[in-house]
């Protein structure tokens, strides 16, 4: 309840109310506190109340409080004095009230300001014998005509001002950056103490930062005195270019992500701290840590690169030896290479002399010298050297190797010598020994085409066949017939690899789909897992779907209230209820109410008659059976669930069941279990059918599944993604407790159901039910106890590796 206010001035003691608010303080009558001054109706300060503070705001003449001049609004506290001209105000504030004290400095009556006398008695009283006409008089004494607008104008100004402060409420806007320019879409910048002045309603809040991404908001500003609201900008990224020192083409990859070649642009990368690393080839790799400013900040990075290779002088006797470095042509003796560090391999060869091998261990930076290495002369030395290489070697019908090959024959007479590789001509040449020690065959093989056409989605990711790149986008390659490996890459996508044999004469088409990391996990998630005891569990992946029926839906009960719901993360949930031989491993003397229906204790069949604690207190155990964390624990002799939330085996919550069981995990919606229309179809389920009749009062009279009351789960038909008994059989305990929740609200993430609450909620049907309320899918029940009816099946969160 706000204090009292109390006047006392030359009028007495007055007592306002919060209707009353804003008090002017200013002249004329329409002053709650008047001053001395001008007849005419002039405002110099207002005094309201905001969440019970009083407040004093200028809006004229100038205004001290306690001798300081008033700039802007402020706070009142006891004890303080407002001067405004020769008057005094003192505050003096109390648990109940807010008193106001007026009296004048340097006058010497504390009397009403004048009255206003009407024009003719003012000039009577003050010149007996006008000299002027009293029309004169009559304009001189009124107010200028101009001035009546301005004043009904700022009268206007000043109420509307009034409503607003008594009207609105304190709501305070954080932006981060606090630099940030914050405009509340379609009113004036009104502040106070640091927070906006807003009445009642829905705004958009937008924010501009130097280096930040424009951001908006709604907000709804309710009838609570405080509020607070709060937008963060999102700090734009900063570019980088990349460049290298000796100016070579490089691959560059920032935290393991490549992307692109130097020299780079300008690449848009997010402030914080990243791991760059540039690869060149024939240097040493090139890495650093950095910290990209963001805001636009272009930051020029230039990698001094280090050569990754050795000089090697190499020189043989005698000089003219073709030299090879790991089997690829480098030169002729004598030589300088440059050999990549490493062990390398290398080989001299000269017609009429055995091949020379040596192996060279190359540090990069670091010269070598292999010099007046002797060749020794052979008898009948073949070379036989093909492009590519790789080709079998037959002479005169026999095998002799792949190229390169160096092969002995017996001089003195010519030899044929075949080539042949896949995806190439096979060729044939005659070699002669009859007039040379020895000889070089060289062969160019001739490539047999085939023609692949490539794509990707998307479609700008780059393409390498056998690791070399061959550029961007769908193109159709002519390519040698034999296997090559096309890998298709793009940042932020993870690299799609395959192996394609082109045939001549037979196009090939080769579509790719890359997928994000997230649908690269998602894709190698297993469909399917099982338990330890054999249970099989089906992947459901999330969505956003709408709980409960539409009201003028038939059978719709009171407790089906709709809801918008999102489900953000990937669980598993049983494809059959728990059995009783299941169970049993549990809890060996568990009957499932045996003593009433003999048929309900069978293994096969599912378990029933148990409490929700003794549903959950089962799947603690199923999962220290696995070594998986508890997904409940004990609070006050109850089980509830763990927070934050395992991955250890629990019941499916609410959510979880409907959107499993009633939208087939986002493959479409379906008012029954079997489809949208009674009756059931045969074989649909485990209802209340004519043989429980004697059993259950009420049955589907055309209807006949063969058992009175449970069945063996998985006996009818499974729904479209494979799970059974989803109606009939056994209805089935969910993790939620029990609650009717409002229509409509806002949107419910992966909810669990309420903290507390005697009751758990039931779903689905079960061998009792026969009636069109209790068979559709959105059907909800509750209990605290077990029943002859109502068993479970077990779920559980999808690990991250699973995910």
């Amino acid at each position: 309840m706000s204090p009292a206010i109390v006047v006392h001035d030359a009028s007495g003691t007055r007592r306002f109310g919060e209707a009353d608010l804003p008090l002017r303080i200013g002249t004329g009558p329409a002053a709650a506190i008047r001053l001395p001054g001008p007849v005419a109706d002039q405002s110099h300060a207002l005094m309201g109340l905001l969440d019970g503070r009083p407040f004093l705001q200028p809006t004229g003449a100038q205004v001290t409080v306690n001798e300081v001049p008033l700039t802007g609004t402020r706070w009142l506290a006891d004890g303080d004095e407002i001067g405004i001209g020769s008057a005094r105000i003192r505050c003096v504030f109390s648990a109940g009230a807010l008193e106001f004290r007026l009296r004048f400095s340097g006058v010497d009556y504390d009397t009403l300001p004048p009255e206003a006398d009407p024009p003719q008695a003012a000039a009577a009283a003050t010149d007996p014998a006008p000299s002027v006409p009293p029309r004169v008089a009559l304009k001189r004494s009124a107010t200028p005509r101009w001035r009546t607008p301005a004043i009904w104008a700022a009268l206007a100004m000043l109420a509307l001002c009034a409503f607003w402060l008594l009207t609105s409420r304190a709501v305070l806007i954080a932006v981060d950056p606090a630099v940030a320019v914050v405009d509340v879409q379609g009113i004036p910048d009104l502040r106070f103490a640091g927070r906006y002045l807003l009445r009642p309603g829905a705004y958009t809040v937008r924010a501009t930062a130097e280096g930040y991404a424009p951001g908006e908001t709604g907000i709804e500003v309710t009838d609570a005195p405080s509020q607070d609201f709060s937008l963060r900008l999102e700090r734009l990224p900063g570019q980088l270019v990349i460049g290298t020192q000796p100016a070579v083409e490089a691959e560059v990859s920032i935290d393991g992500v490549s992307v692109g070649r130097t020299p780079t642009a300008g690449i848009d990368v997010v402030a914080g701290s990243h791991q760059l690393r540039i690869v060149a080839p024939r240097y040493q790799p090139w890495e650093t840590a950095l910290t990209v400013e963001g805001g636009g900040v272009v930051q020029a990075i230039e990698a001094q690169l280090v050569p990754d290779w050795a000089d090697v002088a190499v020189s043989t006797v005698p000089e003219g030896a073709a030299v090879l470095v790991d089997g690829e042509p480098a030169g002729t003796t004598p030589a300088k290479l440059e050999l990549l560090a490493g062990e390398r391999t290398l080989s001299f060869q000269k017609d009429g002399f055995k091949t020379l091998t040596r192996r060279v261990t190359a540090v990069a930076n670091q010269p070598q010298q292999l010099s007046g290495l002797k060749l020794e002369q052979a008898d009948g030395l073949v070379r036989i050297i093909s492009e590519p290489p790789g080709a079998t070697v037959t002479v005169a019908g026999r095998y002799r190797g792949v190229t390169p090959l160096e092969t002995g024959l017996p001089p003195g007479r010519s030899y044929t010598v075949a080539l042949s590789k896949p995806g190439y001509e096979s060729v044939s040449h005659s070699v002669d020994l009859v007039s040379s020690r020895g000889a070089t065959l060289r062969v160019e093989l001739v490539a047999r085409i085939g023609v692949v056409r490539v794509s990707s989605e998307p479609p700008d990711a780059e393409l390498l066949v056998d690791g070399k790149s061959v550029g961007i986008g769908p193109r159709e390659l002519s390519l040698p017939a034999f296997a090559h490996r096309f890998e298709f890459r793009k940042p932020g996508f993870v690299p799609h690899v395959s192996k394609v044999t082109p045939q001549p004469g037979q196009p090939q088409v080769l579509a790719v789909k890359l997928l994000t990391p997230q649908q690269a996990v998602i894709a190698a998630t297993p469909r399917t897992v099982t338990t330890s005891q054999g249970q099989e569990l089906r992947l459901i992946q999330p969505g956003e779907f709408r709980m409960g029926a539409p009201r003028r839906e038939q059978g719709r009960r009171a407790n089906e209230t709709e809801r918008d719901v999102r489900l953000t993360r990937p669980f598993y949930i049983g494809t059959r209820e728990v059995t009783n031989s299941q169970y049993r491993a549990f809890q060996p003397r568990h009957t499932s109410g045996a003593e009433k229906y003999q048929q309900l204790a069978a293994g096969t069949h599912p378990v029933v008659m148990l409490s929700w604690q003794d549903a959950a207190a089962y799947c603690n155990w199923l999962s220290d059976q696995e070594q998986r964390p508890r997904a409940y624990t004990e609070l006050a002799g109850q089980l509830v669930l763990a927070t934050p939330p395992t991955t250890g085996y629990r019941l499916p919550t609410e959510a979880e069941w409907e959107w499993a069981a009633r939208y087939t995990g986002g493959a479409g919606s379906r008012r029954y279990p079997w489809g949208d229309a009674m009756p059931p179809p045969a074989g649909a389920g485990n209802y209340a059918d004519r043989t429980a009749q004697g059993i259950v009062s009420n049955v589907l009279a055309d209807y006949s599944d063969g058992h009175a009351v449970t069945a063996p789960v998985g006996s009818f038909s499974a729904s479209p993604i494979g799970l059974f008994d989803l109606g009939g059989n056994a209805a089935e305990w969910v993790n939620d407790r029990y609650t009717v929740y409002p229509s409509g609200g806002a949107l419910a993430v992966d909810p669990t159901g309420p903290a507390d609450g005697q009751y758990h909620v039931i779903r689905g049907s079960g061998w009792r039910h026969s009636g069109i309320s209790e068979l559709r899918l959105s059907y909800r029940d509750f209990g605290d106890s077990g029943r002859l009816d109502v068993g479970f099946r077990i779920a559980r969160t999808a690990d991250d590796k699973e995910r």
